[in-house]
């Protein structure tokens, strides 16, 4: 079964939904706990920064007594395959999700090398696995990997009603996640 967690943005908040969603990311996972950390939806030169803040002490500072062990995704196809195959979390971090996409879209059956794993995304990296999810920096709707069969709005308030019906009404009939930020959903399929 693929554990999918896809949340809505935020996590640095030490808020009691951001503890659960640190712990349901690593439960029923045999230590050590391998962490594949994708940051291609930023650019290339903050991803060191990322990797030790946004990963590895954000997971420490949420789940101190865990034994993880923390991958940095590289942008070599071949490399970053064996990186998913070994990896039991595959955790893609927010920003642009164009840039994820032009990373992501290049790896063949991507959909199927993380079955059985955890997939964590947040923000970029939960539209990204979704159909189609609303842009709010581009004002408009956008198709991503359609790895799950839903619309996603992440940092979703009531004020953004009006885009989250354009998004609804987008072409297909789909369930729609609205995820406002500290908030996750969790799809095991």
């Amino acid at each position: 079964m693929t554990k999918f967690i896809l949340h809505g943005g935020g996590i640095s908040r030490p808020t009691p939904n951001n503890k659960k969603f640190f712990s349901e990311i690593v439960k029923g996972l045999p230590e050590p706990v391998e962490v594949l950390c994708v940051y291609f939806a930023q650019e290339k030169e903050k991803w060191p920064e990322l990797f030790e803040i946004r990963g590895k002490k954000i997971f420490f500072s949420f789940l101190p007594k865990k034994v993880l062990k923390f991958v940095l995704g590289d942008t070599n196809k071949d490399k970053f395959i064996q990186q998913i195959k070994s990896a039991d979390v595959i955790y893609i971090h927010g920003g642009n999700t164009l840039l994820l996409n032009k990373h992501l879209s290049k790896i063949e059956n991507f959909d199927k090398l993380i079955q059985g794993k955890v997939i964590v995304g947040l923000c970029a990296g939960a539209k990204i696995l979704g159909k189609y999810s609303y842009s709010e920096h581009r004002g408009h709707v956008e198709e991503n990997l359609g790895i799950l069969p839903i619309k996603i709005f992440c940092h979703y308030t009531k004020e953004k009603a009006e885009k989250f019906k354009e998004l609804k009404e987008y072409k297909e009939d789909l369930k729609t996640y609205t995820i406002p930020e500290g908030k996750y959903y969790v799809i095991s399929v």
